[in-house]
């Protein structure tokens, strides 16, 4: 095997991927001691280790300005908070006598130019309660809502404008 088969990630991306993957599992840990917290972190560090060629591969480098990495936390921090009032509000309607329940297709022309924005976008309408997405082909989004009002928010949802100031850049 040539030196140039052999992958070498770039150390700063390696140290964020098994990093964050070492927060996932302190944040879901059941109780903290030593050892399980020693096993977590080189768990991350192996798994970042073993997908190494799907993380880093050589053809795409994702790099950030640091005004894209304040508005991408700006913008992770308002899905969260969509994700909780989403949640309250599917659970509203699964709660009710009548669940005013219209599921249906919707189509959506996305605005957004660089494919990462893109997927960002589409698994951001996933993760909040009562809508799916479907299929994104270029830059047209296929979505599953659950409600008509769930339908007529994915149009005018402000968190597409956010992603647009960050247009993230990448393959």
């Amino acid at each position: 095997m040539s030196r140039k088969q052999i992958l070498v990630p770039d150390w700063k991306a390696f140290l964020l991927y098994a990093g964050l993957l070492s927060a996932f599992w302190l944040l879901m840990a059941p109780y903290y001691d030593l050892v399980y917290t020693v096993l977590g972190i080189l768990l991350a560090v192996l798994i970042t280790a073993f997908w190494q060629r799907e993380l880093f591969p050589p053809e795409s480098k994702l790099r950030l300005r640091p005004r894209q990495v304040i508005g991408l936390i700006f913008y992770l921090s308002h899905l969260l908070w969509n994700v909780i009032l989403a949640s309250l509000i599917v659970a509203r309607i699964v709660l009710s006598r009548r669940p005013p329940i219209y599921p249906g297709f919707i189509l959506l022309q996305t605005k957004l130019k660089g494919n990462m924005s893109r997927v960002l976008y589409a698994n951001s309408i996933t993760l909040t309660p009562g809508t799916i997405s479907i299929d994104l082909q270029g830059d047209r989004l296929l979505i599953h809502s659950l409600t008509k009002q769930g339908a007529r928010g994915v149009f005018n949802w402000y968190m597409e404008d956010m992603l647009r100031k960050i247009e993230l850049n990448g393959p």
